[in-house]
């Protein structure tokens, strides 16, 4: 069988500009040639032979993580899936895991998966450079150079162009022989903050399924994300703002209803499960 080592989820933002555009006698207001936004994550598969990297990127986190997890599963069903993945269907497999408040709210969602560099499946609207820069970084750390090469291949711009490329961890998964561990770097509000959380195996031939706890940990973000929402809703609402902003009272309460969904799924998993917070739980409520 396959393994599958630390999954990581990194933040990253790359923009590219021509510098001809940058030095015309505009203010340094010309817009960029291309962005990329988008998060990633690293899956390393282990196999008799040697590393596979596969990545999965995403429009937020936990879309990306419950792409992830059907990755995950589908090299726990089918080690061959690496060598042969468009016999996967993966576009069917990522409807099922895209909710209705998404599909209503969120129409920008996509994410893409990507195998030793090569793309296998790009849902949602397709992303410029994004496949470029998979070729190139083939699983690794994507850095100025690699953007900047398929960004000229993108643009077709033989101009020298100016890179700025940032990435922050911000998710680890861990596995270890009596479960698994996340270590999930928070921003909400403007703020940073961290914790963990740990699931325990009931017994070494019984484990917790991998996937089943990235879908537990993408329930925890969306959950925290709505959360904020809510909180900034009713801090609108104190300071007599709110018909000034464009939150509809239809928006606000299907997130209060997806929220609720996604509480009752997180109690359920706690329910079957040993499962450990540092410091502390986070508050949905």
């Amino acid at each position: 069988m396959a393994e599958i080592g630390t999954i990581t989820l990194y933040r990253e933002k790359s923009v590219v500009h021509k510098v001809e555009e940058l030095n015309e006698d505009d203010g340094g207001n010309a817009p960029p040639a291309l962005t990329m936004r988008s998060n990633r994550i690293t899956i390393p598969v282990k196999t008799a032979e040697s590393t596979i990297m596969i990545v999965v990127r995403g429009q937020n986190i936990p879309g990306t993580m419950r792409m992830a997890a059907i990755v995950v599963d589908e090299v726990r069903r089918e080690a061959n899936v690496l060598k042969e993945p468009d016999a996967v269907d993966w576009e069917s497999l990522w409807r099922r895991k895209v909710s209705k408040y998404e599909n209503d709210y969120n129409r920008q969602n996509w994410v893409s998966v990507h195998i030793a560099g090569e793309t296998v499946f790009m849902g949602g609207e397709g992303r410029d450079g994004i496949a470029e820069v998979e070729a190139l970084a083939v699983g690794e750390e994507v850095t100025d150079a690699i953007v900047s090469e398929a960004a000229s291949t993108v643009l077709g711009a033989l101009e020298d162009l100016v890179v700025e490329h940032d990435s922050q961890t911000a998710i680890v998964f861990t596995p270890s022989p009596t479960g698994y561990r996340g270590a999930i770097l928070e921003r909400r509000d403007r703020k940073t903050g961290a914790f963990s959380v740990s699931v325990q195996h009931p017994t070494p031939q019984k484990p917790v399924r991998l996937s089943h706890f990235l879908s537990y940990c993408a329930d925890i973000a969306e959950a925290l994300t709505h959360k904020s929402f809510l909180d900034r809703v009713q801090e609108l609402i104190a300071e007599n703002a709110l018909s000034t902003s464009n939150i509809t009272p239809a928006l606000t309460q299907a997130t209060r209803n997806r929220r609720r969904e996604l509480v009752d799924q997180i109690g359920n998993f706690e329910e079957a499960n040993k499962v450990g917070f540092r410091p502390e739980r986070p508050n949905f409520a």
